[in-house]
């Protein structure tokens, strides 16, 4: 919260211009009749002598309630002359800094005063920044000593502001700094200087914003912040708060909008890749701001979640991306170790993912693994997909997997040629391994044991006749020309099932983007329609809603309608189609709209009922008849266990969609956090 625009600039020298609370005239520049009262001068001598740049730290600047030598006590009304007179010569200036000496309380301007500084100054600059690095430690203190702001001290505000909204000043002390109004407290018998308190919180307030302890919340105040964490724990407070209101109190205008927002959050966090954010936090903010009554303005009922969601959410965005590459290092550095165990067993030294898995890691964490110089990688093809492999080119760990893979039994072929291929293709940095012929002849074993399924039938036949190894050159060659052509086999075929698959997720996501679509269609002209309905009062024919959707043509416009099976209710002006009453689609999700609607045209029904009507108000009366005569036939064919004999506001329908959609959320989330 800027209190004021950049600092104007001293023609002459260029630089930031001084103040005029920071300057002072001498003694003998003065020509006061003031000065010769004597208690005047005893006061400004007592000034001076405590104005010095030591004395600033010690708080031993003077203060009104500090005795004055050669005079005793002075009782406030007689100090505060004397003061007036000095600040009215120039000859004194009243500065003041904050303290905060419990978290209970917020933070307290008190005043002081100070004459012409040490012969080294010209003016108060520098007891006056010494005052504000005082004043900002004491901030820092309080934000330190303050309570976190937790969900139940966050939610108890959230609701009074509900309820009443910034009504009075400083409304939300738990929740916010308000250091304007500190300078407005008895202390402060002789009014603080504006210009000083404009300068003094501008410096103050840019001091503790490039410390990371404050955000600005615009018509509310700055709101203290342990770290950027907590801003993302404050936003899922938020939100949560939004969903169980919106869904509550608003819950007639709300749902169709959230449960859009919930099939797009589905959409989202159906991709595992994707990092937490907070997009649909501020969608579920706007709609609920959009909802209140009256003015979405900050101060009004309701609007401080809005305004703090929109205030912290791009702490919370980058705090979150933070987070998601953290865990991707982290998890990287995790594979890397495993990958570099000691353990000599090659299951624990070799990563071996299939496709769709690795599709479904993070992007930057398959960007580490297949660039980091020190891991191998290559891919292999299986019957049924291919194979991310990696391993760690220690010469000591690959000696351990060829080691281990040689004692081992009962060992897929598959796997042994993986490893093998990862072997070859990273041959030139793992080569003097196989300058040592006892790890040659192992390494030769293994590969007996990849290549023997390709061997002719009649090798065994050869090999117990022991004339096996005779041959065993050229078998060992012609394996490799069949695993080298079934590769290229099974590589074109996973690559069409894996495109498939693709295409497939492609053809879903499109629906899926059609569904969101179709529901945004949907929530405009109910949104249109709660205007009338909610804030009028007054039932909206067809084309008055068309008026207020101009972004769909008309033949746009009426396929929505049918498509979404809006209710067309004719009346005395509106035999045409496009002159005919419009109401919601008449579905079992409309049960919350209707109670609210039954209330609220029955409501302005008496009071037109009551009254001599003009023109228009008659219109009104005739619409608002037919529309409540509508719900009262839903209600009766619609029948529930929470409706009696006239419509009231009952239950969450179990089988709300926005519901259904939560919990899917909320199992993708899980499953992702798992």
């Amino acid at each position: 919260m800027n209190a004021k625009g950049p600092k104007p600039l001293d023609p002459h020298t260029g630089n930031a211009a001084v103040p005029n609370f920071l300057k002072v005239k001498k003694l003998n520049e003065v020509v006061s009749y003031y000065m010769n009262d004597k208690i005047t001068h005893s006061v400004y001598k007592a000034i001076s002598a405590a104005t010095s740049f030591k004395n600033v730290k010690k708080r031993q600047l003077f203060e009104p309630h500090h005795r004055v030598p050669e005079v005793g006590e002075l009782s406030p009304k007689d100090i505060d002359l004397h003061l007036k007179r000095l600040l009215e010569d120039g000859t004194v200036s009243q500065l003041a800094y904050l303290i905060s000496d419990s978290a209970e309380k917020q933070p307290e301007a008190l005043p002081c005063y100070a004459s012409f500084p040490e012969a080294e100054s010209l003016d108060l600059s520098r007891i006056y920044l010494e005052l504000l690095d005082y004043s900002v430690s004491s901030l820092l203190s309080y934000l330190d000593r303050k309570p976190e702001t937790n969900k139940t001290l966050l939610w108890e505000n959230l609701e009074s502001d509900l309820e009443w909204g910034a009504r009075k000043e400083a409304p939300f002390p738990q929740l916010f700094l308000y250091l304007r109004q500190s300078f407005h407290n008895e202390h402060f018998r002789i009014p603080a200087n504006a210009e000083f308190i404009k300068d003094f919180l501008f410096e103050l307030e840019d001091d503790l914003h490039k410390k990371g302890r404050v955000i600005d919340v615009p018509g509310y105040g700055l709101f203290g912040i342990k770290n950027s964490k907590e801003a993302v724990e404050i936003m899922d407070y938020i939100d949560d708060f939004i969903q169980s209101k919106g869904t509550k109190q608003l819950r007639h205008v709300l749902t169709e909008e959230f449960q859009k927002i919930a099939m797009e959050e589905k959409l989202y966090y159906s991709n595992t890749s994707n990092p937490d954010t907070t997009k649909f936090k501020i969608e579920r903010a706007e709609a609920f701001a959009r909802a209140l009554p009256g003015s979405p303005s900050p101060g009004n009922p309701g609007m401080l979640s809005v305004v703090l969601v929109r205030s912290l959410s791009e702490l919370a965005e980058k705090e979150l991306h933070k987070q998601s590459a953290e865990k991707d290092r982290n998890r990287f550095h995790d594979i890397k170790k495993n990958l570099l165990s000691e353990s000599g067993s090659w299951e624990k030294k070799v990563l071996l993912v299939p496709d769709k898995e690795f599709k479904s890691y993070p992007e930057e964490l398959k960007r580490m693994l297949i660039d980091d110089l020190e891991i191998g990688y290559s891919t292999w093809e299986t019957k049924t997909t291919t194979i991310h492999a990696f391993f760690h080119k220690n010469p000591n760990s690959v000696r351990q997997i060829i080691l281990s893979l040689g004692a081992a039994t009962n060992v897929e072929t598959w796997k042994i040629l993986c490893i093998r291929q990862l072997v070859e293709s990273n041959e030139p940095q793992i080569k003097s391994i196989f300058r040592e012929p006892d790890l040659v002849r192992a390494y030769g074993k293994v590969l007996r044991k990849g290549y023997l399924d390709y061997f002719p039938w009649y090798y065994t036949i050869l090999d117990l006749l022991g004339i096996g190894r005779i041959f065993q050159d050229v078998f060992f060659a012609q394996a490799k020309e069949k695993i080298k052509g079934q590769q290229n086999i099974l590589k074109a075929r996973n690559h069409e099932t894996s495109k498939k698959e693709e295409q497939a997720k492609i053809q879903e996501k499109i629906k899926e983007e059609e569904k969101i679509r179709s529901a945004e269609q949907k929530s405009k002209i109910s949104s249109a329609m709660d205007e009338f309905y909610f804030r009028r009062s007054v039932p909206p024919t067809v084309s008055e809603i068309q008026g207020n959707v101009g972004e769909y043509s008309a033949d746009l416009y009426y396929q929505i309608l049918e498509r979404e099976k809006f209710v067309f209710i004719t009346w005395e002006k509106g035999k045409e189609r496009m002159d005919q009453i419009l109401c919601y689609p008449a579905n079992e999700s409309f049960r919350n709209k209707a109670r609210e609607l039954h209330r609220i045209l029955s409501e302005r029904m008496e009071v037109l009922q009551n009254k001599v009507r003009t023109a228009e108000e008659e219109d009104n009366r005739s619409r608002i008849a037919k529309v409540i005569k509508h719900v009262d036939e839903w209600f009766t064919s619609h029948k529930s266990s929470s409706d009696k004999t006239t419509p009231q506001k009952g239950k969450v329908d179990p089988d709300d969609p926005y519901e259904s959609f939560r919990k899917e959320i909320d199992k993708v989330r899980k499953v992702d956090k798992s």
